[in-house]
């Protein structure tokens, strides 16, 4: 992994302006919520007591405002978009430019340990898995992280206990999935070495076709590559197993969390301890909340992955 951050520091202005833009487009998505608790608060449960015009004029201002917000996010998230594709096609041709290069510089016993279809194999492998990486590293794993630090903040002002129960599930969660997911990572080792052996003994076989006819060794061959294509099968259907069970778990944690959440928010609401829009938008904001951590899990595969391939191919 040392090796993806090392290239990632050639890209700093682009990731810079990469996570700008998700950090407007965050922060301008979750003030849509507050503009619809000014409209609950001020003008829905006061209808009767303001004046038409008053009324109007306070509505149609936070309409515009709404369609202003939503223009900025879509702005910014077209750029963002283009930023990050823009880091991550770069940063792939780099990786295979530097690896190739690197390569040619071995001494020839190196090449002789290995099928020369297995380096191209771990290569394209690893470079899928970077790009794959940065992509949720910014459109999950960083908006999760702005989500989170607007909506505790936000939780702590309508009221003290609705933050602190943020502020204790949150790491909760987080420690469980990074917990499991390392499970993945052995998974997806042996898949990739798996992978390239496959992948190296195909291209010997191909290469050397007329031997391999001429001495009748047809079947053997077939037979050989059969079994390690069914190994690689049965390591990806392990892995599958592996994260269908870990999503299982982590959102039936996170719907009991989000229930308990609303249980709390209902006994706030009765109590007045908070108003008809806070609790609308605390509500709205549960998802910015528990959508991106129900997304972790992915995140963290994908690390694992990135992790396992970028060994493989050290």
């Amino acid at each position: 992994m040392k090796l993806l951050w090392s290239y990632l520091k050639n890209y700093k202005k682009l990731l810079f302006l990469a996570l700008l833009l998700a950090t407007i487009n965050q922060v301008f998505s979750l003030l849509d919520p507050q503009i619809f608790r000014i409209l609950i608060d001020h003008y829905a449960n006061k209808a009767g007591e303001l004046q038409a015009k008053d009324f109007l004029q306070g509505v149609v201002l936070l309409l515009l405002a709404t369609m202003a917000v939503a223009f900025i996010c879509r702005v910014a998230k077209s750029f963002q978009d283009y930023y990050t594709n823009v880091i991550t096609q770069r940063l792939g041709a780099k990786l295979y430019n530097d690896s190739v290069t690197h390569s040619f510089s071995l001494p020839y016993a190196v090449f002789e340990d290995q099928r020369s279809g297995e380096f191209l194999s771990k290569l394209q492998k690893a470079r899928d898995d970077s790009q794959k990486l940065i992509n949720v590293s910014i459109n999950s794993l960083f908006l999760s992280l702005i989500g989170i630090l607007f909506v505790l903040t936000y939780a702590f002002y309508a009221h003290w206990l609705i933050g602190l129960v943020y502020f204790l599930m949150i790491p909760a969660l987080g420690s469980a999935t990074y917990w499991i997911s390392r499970k993945i990572k052995n998974a997806q080792q042996r898949i990739i070495k798996e992978t390239a052996a496959l992948a190296g003994s195909t291209t010997e076989t191909l290469r050397n076709v007329e031997l391999v006819k001429s001495l009748g060794l047809e079947q053997q061959e077939i037979t050989r590559l059969n079994n390690v294509n069914q190994k690689i099968l049965d390591l990806e259907l392990e892995k599958v197993r592996m994260v269908r069970k870990f999503s299982f778990l982590q959102g039936t944690m996170i719907n009991a969390l989000r229930l308990a959440l609303l249980l709390l928010m209902m006994w706030l609401l009765y109590t007045k301890a908070i108003s008809i829009g806070e609790f609308f938008t605390l509500y709205i904001y549960s998802f910015f909340i528990f959508a991106p951590l129900g997304d972790l899990g992915n995140v963290a595969t994908t690390y694992q992955e990135t992790k396992a391939s970028m060994e493989r191919l050290g």
